[in-house]
């Protein structure tokens, strides 16, 4: 699994950080249509960094899968398969 930083817009900043609602990934940026899954990992254990995984469909019709890092407050996009050939 490979990961590159992503910019993400999310639906309700005043309340913190909220499901995305629009990604930049590679210069180009993709509206959020569905939140088709979420999960999370490491809140329960405390020797565990925070984390929370996000499934997107957006506008192009793609499937993205985001994580967010609560420790460095930083989005990132597991990079499709796809792509980490023609990277």
């Amino acid at each position: 699994m490979r990961l590159e930083r992503i910019t993400v817009k999310t639906r309700d900043h005043y309340c913190g950080v909220q499901e995305p609602a629009a990604l930049e990934w590679r210069g180009r940026r993709y509206r959020v249509e569905a939140v088709e899954d979420r999960w999370y990992e490491g809140f329960l254990a405390s020797h565990r960094v925070p984390m929370r995984y996000y499934r997107l469909l957006v506008d192009t019709g793609e499937r993205f899968l985001v994580r967010y890092h609560e420790l460095f407050d930083t989005w990132s996009m597991v990079v499709p398969r796809r792509e980490e050939v023609s990277s």
